[in-house]
């Protein structure tokens, strides 16, 4: 199954960037069946989120998210025939976008097209499913727990053993779950998985077979890097309350038990900062390929789909996050368990706390990483997910009930199953 994750960027025409938020904002309100993208209609799409970021550098900008089931080519088609009203009414609102594309359906593909941004490094928390896929699970699942429940009630289950027969039964013979009943395959190619590993492995012999050759350049590179660090200046003051103020009324009026971020930040100067960030994404999204496919990243089990990209030729970097729970537990789960790797890409970033050969203090400062991380985050004005009550472990263990439930042969598995119940 591929999963794509892309951005369209566009340049908002200054004059008109209010009007278009008013009409972000009532997008918001009804994120599913609104008149303009009605989300719940794409089905291959699992999130998606437009944000209008304002700077008073770069000018205002629209960042449409999208990360879905299979290909940009596969998936344009349906956007425009679910969307195309809306797109126009909204894209009309940004600089190059031309007249003539308002009634040209190939007008406006091409217009996407030519503004989709692909992510430097991502990581996908549900690899191999297909939004359906988990909406069908995650719906077997509940049927499954009401049946145990029934089973339990009414003393139908005199065995762990005898409880799985049952729920095999109703299964196989209940038509609604027939999609369940063959083999889907796995949640990863092994063609997928070899991929990455080869990859992984061929860069990793790569570097140790040039070591003498890169071992001078590396050291003048961390040493200018060492002094730059020192140098830089960094953020003293708290978050900008009125800001914060705005990000927590979007986060605490939603239903759902996930949460998005959107951040755009603004590289350091210099050719040493933007080449430092393109490599460590470059080695974030290599490492992720290979071991970043069961839930968690660095050991972090609540991100769904998270991508950075450097735009502007590599002068600010874009990050987008759907992810479980509240900003601060999520934040805590950064710094506890992936600081190393959140300093080496951030510190390249204007203001982030003092950092030492890139990937020591920073965001160990906790206060005042936090206090950064709420001043570079921007208020998300339209936000999508499939499936907005299921969590990544979640989401994983329905697909663990699917794949075992008709492989149970004993009372050990039996009670295996169960306990995922």
């Amino acid at each position: 199954m591929t999963q794509t994750i892309l951005t369209f960027i566009s340049k908002v025409k200054p004059d008109q960037a209010d009007t278009l938020s008013k009409l972000l904002d009532q997008m918001g309100d009804n994120p599913e069946t609104n008149s303009y993208i009605p989300f719940r209609s794409l089905k291959r799409l699992h999130f998606a989120s437009l944000v209008l970021h304002q700077s008073s550098d770069y000018g205002p900008y629209l960042v449409f998210e999208n990360n879905f089931d299979g290909t940009l080519d596969e998936y344009l088609p349906d956007l425009y025939q679910q969307a195309a009203n809306g797109l126009h009414q909204i894209y009309g609102y940004c600089q190059d976008y031309s007249v003539a594309s308002a009634s040209d359906r190939q007008g406006l593909l091409n217009y996407l097209r030519a503004h989709v941004v692909y992510p430097n490094a991502y990581h996908i928390g549900n690899t191999g499913r297909s939004a359906e896929r988990i909406l069908q699970e995650g719906d077997l699942r509940t049927a499954l727990e009401l049946q145990a429940d029934d089973l339990v009630k009414n003393g139908k289950a005199q065995s762990a053993q005898s409880a799985a027969t049952a729920l095999q039964q109703y299964v196989r013979t209940d038509s609604k779950w027939a999609w369940a009943v063959p083999t889907i395959g796995p949640r990863e190619p092994f063609q997928q998985k070899f991929l990455a590993w080869s990859r992984l492995i061929f860069f990793g012999l790569l570097a140790i077979v040039l070591l003498p050759v890169l071992l001078v350049p590396a050291a003048v590179w961390l040493l200018v890097l060492r002094y730059k660090e020192s140098t830089d200046p960094v953020l003293n003051d708290s978050a900008d309350a009125g800001n914060v103020e705005q990000l927590l009324d979007k986060e605490n009026r939603t239903r759902s038990v996930q949460n998005h971020m959107a951040s755009i930040t603004i590289v350091k100067p210099g050719w040493l900062r933007r080449s430092t960030l393109w490599l460590v994404l470059w080695a974030v999204n290599l490492l992720a390929r290979a071991r970043a496919t069961h839930g968690e990243l660095s050991g972090i089990p609540s991100i769904h789909f998270a991508h950075w990209s450097m735009i502007d030729d590599g002068r600010r970097l874009l990050f987008l996050s759907n992810f479980d729970g509240s900003w601060e537990n999520y934040l805590d789960d950064f710094i506890d368990k992936a600081a190393s790797g959140l300093t080496g890409v951030w510190s390249n970033t204007l203001n982030f706390p003092r950092t030492y050969f890139l990937l020591w203090g920073g965001a160990r400062d906790g206060p005042r990483f936090k206090a950064i991380a709420r001043d570079m985050q921007t208020v998300t004005n339209v936000w999508y997910s499939a499936y907005w009550d299921l969590t990544v472990q979640g989401i994983d263990n329905s697909s663990s009930i699917r794949e075992d439930l008709l492989n149970v042969t004993g009372s050990a598995t039996a009670s295996a199953l169960l306990q995922r119940l």
